[in-house]
C-alpha cells in the first residue's frame, strides 16, 4: 500500500543509505589515505654521518672493554700487570738494565707524560739459593755505568720471550759494596725474596742486580711489574665517548631512515559492485491485503 511503501522509504534513508541487505546504495564515499614519509638530502647525511661515527664509537666500546677484562684478568690484587723473566745468570759482578730502560728527557724537561702515566714499577728478586743474598738498586744510568766502570758485568739489551739477551762487559771481579753507594733512587737487599717499588720519573735509569756483597757470580730469579694511574681513566673515557657515540650514531641513522611525513590529497574508493536495483512492490500481496469495497 502507499503507506507501507513510504514506511520503507523512510527506514531506508534513516540507515544512511544503506539497503536492508547490508549492501552500500548511495554511490561512493570519500576516505583520506595515511600519510607517506619522504627522505631529503639532510636524512641521507644524517645516515652516512651516523653510519660512519658507528664504526669509532664501537672501537671505543670494545677498547674500553678490553682494558677491563686486562686489568681484571691480568693483574694481581695489587694492580701491577706482572712477567716473570727467565732466570738472570752472570759470571760478572752484576746483571743491569741497558741505558734505555727508561729513556726519556732528564730532569722535569718533560715531566707531564710519566705524571699523566702515574706509572709505578716493581721488582721482586730471589736468589737461587735460599741462603742468597741479592741486591736490587735503581740509578741514574750515568752513576751506574761510573760504579761498574772497570768490572766484569752483563747488561740486558733486550728480552726475548722472557729471556734476556745479554751483552757482556769484560772487567775486574772488584766492585764496591752497593749497599755503602749513596746515588741509588731506590734499593733493597737481604736474604729470600727482595721487593722494590718505584714511582717512575724523567730521566734515563737503570736497574742493577747483584750479590749483596758484590761479589762475582749471580744466579737469580726475578719478576717485572707495572701498574699506571691512568689505566682506569682511560677505560672510563672510552666506555662514555663509546657509549655516547653510539647513541649519537643510532638516533642519526633512525631519523634519516624514518624521513618526513608527506600528506597526500583525499582520493575516493568505490565499491566494484553496482548498487542493487529497487525491489518493486508485490502487488499481488498488496492485493490480497485489501479490503474488500462493498
Amino acid at each position: 500500500t502507499p503507506v507501507r511503501r513510504a514506511a520503507a522509504e523512510a527506514l531506508q534513508a534513516h540507515d544512511g543509505g544503506m539497503s536492508t541487505n547490508g549492501i552500500n546504495t548511495t554511490g561512493p564515499t570519500a576516505h583520506t589515505a595515511p600519510a607517506a614519509r619522504q627522505r631529503t638530502a639532510g636524512h641521507i647525511v644524517a645516515i652516512v654521518v651516523g653510519a660512519l661515527a658507528l664504526l669509532p664509537a664501537a672501537g671505543a666500546l670494545m677498547g674500553g672493554t678490553a682494558i677491563a677484562v686486562a686489568q681484571g684478568a691480568a693483574t694481581d690484587d695489587d694492580g701491577y700487570f706482572n712477567t716473570t723473566l727467565d732466570r738472570i745468570e752472570s759470571d760478572g759482578v752484576a746483571v743491569t738494565t741497558s741505558e734505555t730502560w727508561f729513556d726519556g728527557a732528564d730532569g722535569d724537561d718533560e715531566p707531564w707524560v710519566l705524571d699523566w702515566l702515574d706509572l709505578d714499577i716493581r721488582l721482586r728478586v730471589d736468589g737461587a739459593a735460599a741462603t742468597d743474598d741479592v741486591f736490587v738498586g735503581i740509578a741514574r744510568t750515568d752513576d751506574v755505568q761510573t760504579y761498574l766502570d772497570g768490572s766484569r758485568h752483563s747488561i740486558v739489551d733486550d728480552i726475548d720471550d722472557h729471556t734476556p739477551l745479554y751483552r757482556q762487559v769484560a772487567g775486574s771481579e772488584i766492585v764496591a759494596d752497593p749497599a755503602e753507594q749513596d746515588f741509588w733512587i731506590a734499593s733493597t737487599s737481604g736474604a729470600g725474596e727482595q721487593e722494590l717499588e718505584w714511582d717512575t720519573r724523567g730521566g734515563n735509569w737503570s736497574i742493577v742486580v747483584m750479590n749483596a756483597d758484590g761479589t762475582p757470580g749471580l744466579d737469580a730469579d726475578v719478576e717485572f711489574g707495572a701498574k699506571s694511574g691512568a689505566v682506569t681513566p682511560i677505560m672510563v673515557t672510552l666506555f662514555v665517548f663509546g657509549g655516547l657515540g653510539l647513541l649519537v650514531s643510532v638516533g642519526l641513522i633512525v631519523w634519516g631512515a624514518r624521513g618526513r611525513k608527506r600528506p597526500y590529497t583525499a582520493g575516493t574508493f568505490t565499491s566494484p559492485l553496482p548498487p542493487p536495483a529497487p525491489v518493486a512492490p508485490d502487488r499481488a500481496d498488496d492485493e490480497s491485503h485489501a479490503t474488500p469495497v462493498g
